[in-house]
């Protein structure tokens, strides 16, 4: 019964961003009433969605998503491709501080059904999908990251492109290249658009 009141949400994306995220915030705070949630920023009328997995430390004193030396890298990575920061909307997939590593099933549980409709909310033209959480998220597979990434998806008519996350770029920066050649395909697909 679940699934089929959430495909109907899918079907029908009449709310706005502000009234999903006011929803999350009053159920969020009842079940994790010690978190500090930040939530996404930038164009609600995007062409592009960026989607991470959860909000760093250094995201806390601006309130926004992927500040200091990940949002850095990332801002490097949209410039490569000819965006700005301010012409995507960013978010994740989880709307608290986290490490990753503490991140249950009951707490990804939460957040999903949320982040699917702040995306079909934005109807981008192609959602960038940062890593495995939220590329799991998305396309509801088990598949890691390596074994996916590179390659366009399909969700809800959407082209979602799977890569690595900034995070993990700065700890191994070999997989830089790899990035780079799935930006190419976001930038050749904008540019058909």
């Amino acid at each position: 019964m679940q699934n089929s009141l959430f495909d109907e949400n899918l079907t029908q994306p009449t709310e706005t961003v502000d009234e999903i995220n006011q929803e999350l915030l009053e159920k969020g705070k009842a079940l994790f009433p010690n978190e500090f949630f930040i939530f996404g920023t930038g164009k609600i009328d995007s062409n592009v969605v960026i989607v991470g997995e959860s909000p760093g430390a250094p995201d806390a004193d601006s309130e926004k998503p992927f500040m200091g030396p990940v949002g850095d890298l990332l801002v490097k990575i949209l410039a490569a491709i000819g965006l700005k920061r301010d012409d995507v909307y960013l978010t994740n997939v989880v709307k608290f501080i986290s490490a990753g590593d503490e991140l249950t099933n009951e707490i990804l549980n939460f957040f999903t059904p949320f982040l699917h409709r702040e995306i079909l909310a934005i109807k981008p033209k192609v959602i960038i999908s940062l890593g495995n959480t939220p590329t799991k998220a998305l396309l509801n597979t088990k598949k890691a990251i390596s074994q996916i990434r590179g390659e366009f998806y399909n969700y809800n008519g959407i082209k979602l492109m799977p890569t690595f996350n900034p995070a993990y770029l700065l700890r191994d920066p070999a997989k830089k290249r790899e990035v780079w050649e799935d930006m190419k395909k976001v930038r050749a697909f904008l540019d058909e658009k």
